[in-house]
């Protein structure tokens, strides 16, 4: 499925669409659409997840969910508040989602709720709770 055909499947759910060549897709959704959105996708045939990423751009914390589309790349973006960043899990629709959804928990401090495992991944037991390492500012509190 190239970009085109992946634009007029999701569209309905977008709120911004860029594609940067037939292969390469960008696309934010909001929270209400999201889920709508994924459960379209898999419809279509899309099985694979390849990672989850996040980053703190300060106001909020940006998560970007990347699909492997043949030969298409999704990148769907979704921007939660940072004081209380949480999303449902979406390892029901793909399950190669729980191990990134818990570094998403771990690393940016994001609640994945319904996740089916929410024990940490990386970082050791006795890590500070409330203490993300990919949350700006981070070092400096550690300082």
């Amino acid at each position: 499925m190239d970009s085109k055909n992946v634009v007029e499947l999701i569209k309905e759910y977008a709120s911004n669409v860029r594609t940067t060549d037939e292969r390469s897709l960008f696309v934010t959704v909001d929270l209400k659409n999201f889920e709508k959105m994924l459960q379209k996708l898999k419809e279509a045939g899309v099985t694979h997840i390849s990672t989850i990423t996040g980053v703190d751009t300060g106001d909020f914390v940006e998560v970007i969910y990347h699909f492997d589309c043949r030969p298409a790349m999704l990148s769907l973006k979704i921007f939660l508040p940072r004081d209380d960043p949480k999303i449902q899990t979406i390892s029901g629709i793909f399950p190669g989602a729980v191990l990134y959804e818990r570094d998403l928990m771990e690393m940016l401090g994001v609640r994945v709720e319904g996740h089916p495992d929410p024990r940490r991944l990386f970082l050791p037991d006795d890590w500070p709770e409330g203490e993300y390492p990919l949350r700006k500012g981070w070092r400096e509190k550690k300082r």
